[in-house]
């Protein structure tokens, strides 16, 4: 059994109606009725250029709710004059697509992001992929341990679960991902409501390439790393796509954010709850580095409890604007001395004031 001979024997692309959706979907079955393993719908949607399919997927009002239906493995089914009805009761539906940013905010609608069509993807930026040393020699890795854990995934059901320490986990990251999302716009929101149900799918594909049915806790801390990198990924190309947009108003400054989140707190607060709502924006580097050219801004560690680290404090004040000062001197030629006035005046900052 080869898993590159199966996922060649799976892979489809240029699916961009509802209808073709189901067709294809049920030809896959269609196939493996009467095999020794079952009916087998796998299949996985490999579109190179995603953009020239979005355009055309945008005619069928079906798609996007049978893709939907497909990828959540619901039955789904369509019904034409010729072929009359075409089912397909049990879809597994995987997708992996390339678009560039300046088409995703081209593309990738809003609508079609608030219906939940792009929470079930995780979109990752890339950058240098091209640039690949001229000399460049393609290697062929050593895939036997995939391999075997492809075999072992076939050998019998397999039921994933975590371990105690990995769900604590699990649960701590759930909390993070409802925390950030309470923080974004809706529309932000919206790609990122299956981030938790995304760090148990790739935790558990990382326990199974390791023949382990139970998750560890570091395949979760891995799987949240990619996950949250692709939250990160996702705000970036919203954001972007808002700023190129006519009208649209500039990204925040770090400073901005900062003093925004402050504001939110009172003026006051610690560096954890500060990074809380900065998260995927700033972390504890950048946010330090961040105060460090802000006047406005004060710093301190401060003990909270009775044990562990002290806290990094920051609070908002006010900036202390540099006092000028002038003072009027006036010169004495018959003794030759510089007399200076008593009481010298102040230069206003503002030198048109009184005239306004």
């Amino acid at each position: 059994r080869s898993i590159g001979g199966f996922i060649h024997s799976r892979k489809r692309s240029g699916v961009a109606s509802g209808p073709s959706l189901v067709d294809m979907l049920a030809g896959l079955e269609l196939d493996t009725m009467g095999a020794e393993g079952g009916i087998d719908g796998r299949c996985i949607l490999l579109e190179e250029e995603w953009a020239s399919v979005l355009k055309t997927q945008k005619k069928c009002s079906k798609f996007s709710t049978m893709f939907r239906t497909a990828w959540d493995g619901k039955p789904i089914s369509n019904r034409t004059k010729k072929d009359g009805l075409q089912s397909v009761a049990q879809p597994l539906l995987g997708f992996h697509a390339h678009i560039t940013p300046g088409e995703w905010g081209k593309y990738v609608s809003s609508s079609e992001a608030l219906g939940g069509s792009y929470n079930r993807l995780l979109p990752v930026l890339v950058e240098r992929s091209k640039m690949l040393p001229y000399n460049n020699r393609w290697v062929v890795p050593d895939t036997s341990a995939i391999r075997d854990a492809y075999d072992w995934s076939l050998e019998e059901d397999r039921v994933m679960r975590f371990s105690a320490e990995a769900g604590e986990r699990f649960d701590e990251i759930r909390a993070l991902v409802e925390d950030r999302m309470a923080e974004l716009p809706e529309l932000l929101a919206s790609y990122m409501e299956r981030s938790a149900e995304q760090v148990q799918r790739v935790a558990a594909v990382l326990s199974a390439t390791e023949m382990a049915e139970e998750i560890s806790r570091d395949a979760v801390e891995a799987a949240w790393s990619f996950v949250s990198y692709s939250m990160a990924s996702v705000e970036k190309l919203v954001k972007d796509a808002a700023n190129n947009n006519e009208g649209a108003k500039p990204m925040k400054t770090p400073e901005d954010l900062v003093r925004e989140v402050l504001a939110r707190y009172g003026g006051k607060a610690k560096s954890s709850d500060l990074l809380r709502p900065l998260w995927g924006k700033l972390n504890a580097a950048a946010l330090k580095e961040t105060v460090e050219g802000m006047d406005d801004v004060r710093t301190w560690s401060e003990r909270t409890g009775g044990r562990g680290a002290p806290s990094i404090m920051y609070e908002l004040i006010d900036a202390e604007e540099p006092e000028v000062g002038a003072q009027v001197i006036e010169f004495d030629h018959h003794k030759s001395k510089v007399k200076p006035i008593p009481e010298p005046r102040v230069a206003v900052s503002n030198i048109f004031e009184g005239l306004i």
